[in-house]
């Protein structure tokens, strides 16, 4: 046991300690707040479960690795000879050194620790220990660096320190089944960005996990009609009415939300209906995309919103003709472009949670995907990680490495719609310190992906399965 198992344990079998129970819609501060709830979580929460270490394409190679870090733990992902992928917990079996620093790739052959010179195979396997006639003898598999479960979906190796790790793909559903028609194993990085941000890494996952948010964060994204670069002034309360609806729904470990109409709307929205009809309006929700978010649309798809932009209001609604004309685009452009139904992109698109700390909003040919990791010490900061996936034509993956920042400050190319979600992140956190606030009331359609993140927590933290 451990001491902060010693100092709890006996107001947690089974049950949620009251200063950090939720409620149907209420979620207290001291769960963002608190460092003994984050050692809860770093200690019960991701020592159990899968979690996203790194793509597939940033280990291409026999001996490339990559250094996985959450909390104070420390996992390398290994290509091996054969072109199978493991993972080791990072530490030398002499003193714990850190055999692997960042990524690179171990091109002699062998992972070397750079303390005493200790060797081991891609395979984790002990070949080389100096002067070992002068250790004591001990099991073969203790002299070998210690492996931990690893399996691959949709691109990413996701790796587990769990001692009997669930199935990955039982663990992902309903993704893998979801999202299959959109290949996203077949995706590379078009631009990956990191930095640190003063607030707790479930503060900023969900400012991207509902989007109850949008009038208020994004206005400009109610005024497609204005152009491709509309006004972000703020919305006065009447046009809150026409507000984009985005209901959640939670799964078993992740959830979802998708834009939709108000099931109430009737016809009260009629006259917003006929803008979106039109051609040039839906494009220029396109243009912005590209121009003021970098993703979700691809520089292809921006020209084909061009296009679109300058076509006359038909009976096919615009929504069908952007996707036909992307589509046809890709092909023409050498892209193995994904084929799939309306039903299947409908049961596909949207903006996954996959807990516990991986979002992804999902396309036909791109994804803007975000990261949140945890700080090892402090509840109050954390790592911040963006970046977008593509469909490329044989031959024209661009080459990419993270670009790191330590103030999200000092690098302006967030575009405008994520500047504004960050600009919001540290005031919302601060905002949990105040003696006058308690925690979080959530709304009942729009935000409910966030009280099951606490819920699929529970499970592993206090064994409580709501």
């Amino acid at each position: 046991m451990t001491a902060i198992d010693d100092a709890i344990e006996p107001e947690t079998k089974g049950k949620v300690p009251q200063r950090y129970a939720c409620g149907e819609t209420f979620v207290p501060k001291t769960r963002y707040i608190d460092r003994e709830f984050l050692q809860l979580e770093l200690e019960r929460l991701f020592t159990a479960v899968w979690q996203p270490a790194c793509r597939e394409e940033e280990i291409p190679n026999p001996g490339s690795y990559c250094e996985y870090t959450i909390g104070r733990q420390s996992i390398m992902v290994v290509r091996q000879k054969d072109g199978t992928i493991k993972a080791f917990y990072n530490a030398c079996t002499h003193r714990g050194m850190k055999v692997v620093r960042g990524a690179g790739c171990a091109s002699d052959g062998e992972l070397r620790c750079p303390f005493h010179g200790w060797r081991y195979g891609f395979d984790g396997r002990s070949s080389f220990v100096p002067s070992r006639d002068e250790f004591l003898n001990r099991p073969r598999e203790q002299w070998s660096l210690r492996p931990v479960s690893v399996g691959t979906w949709g691109g990413w190796v996701f790796i587990s320190m769990a001692e009997n790790a669930p199935d990955l793909l039982e663990w992902l559903d309903p993704l893998p089944t979801a999202l299959a028609p959109f290949r996203l194993q077949d995706m590379r990085f078009r631009w990956r960005k990191r930095t640190t941000l003063a607030a707790n890494y479930k503060t900023v996952i969900d400012a991207f996990i509902e989007g109850y948010h949008t009038p208020g964060t994004h206005p400009q994204t109610l005024r497609a009609v204005q152009g491709p670069r509309p006004s972000a002034e703020p919305a006065p309360p009447q046009e809150f009415v026409y507000a984009p609806y985005t209901p959640t729904i939670p799964y078993r470990n992740h959830s979802r939300f998708v834009y939709t109409a108000r099931p109430d709307s009737g016809d009260r929205d009629s006259a917003r209906k006929e803008q979106a009809a039109r051609p040039e309006v839906f494009a220029n929700s396109m243009q912005y995309n590209y121009l003021e978010v970098g993703s979700l649309v691809t520089e292809r798809d921006y020209r084909a919103a061009q296009k679109l932009a300058s076509m006359e209001t038909s009976d096919i609604p615009p929504f069908v003709l952007y996707h036909q004309m992307c589509e046809e685009l890709a092909l023409a452009e050498g892209v193995d472009f994904p084929k799939m139904t309306m039903e299947q992109y409908f049961a596909g698109n949207g903006d996954w949670h996959v807990f516990p700390t991986l979002v992804i909003l999902v396309e036909k040919s791109c994804v803007l995907g975000y990261r949140m990791l945890p700080d090892a010490e402090d509840p109050n900061r954390c790592v911040f990680e963006m970046f977008s996936l593509e469909h490329f034509p044989a031959g024209q993956v661009p080459e990419t490495s993270w670009l790191e920042v330590e103030r999200w400050q000092d690098h302006d190319g967030w575009g405008e719609l994520p500047t504004q979600d960050l600009k919001n992140i540290d005031a919302i956190h601060a905002g949990m310190h105040l003696r006058g606030f308690e925690g979080l009331w959530l709304n009942t359609a729009q935000e409910m992906s966030i009280r099951n993140e606490h819920a699929i927590a529970d499970r592993f933290i206090f064994g409580v399965d709501d």
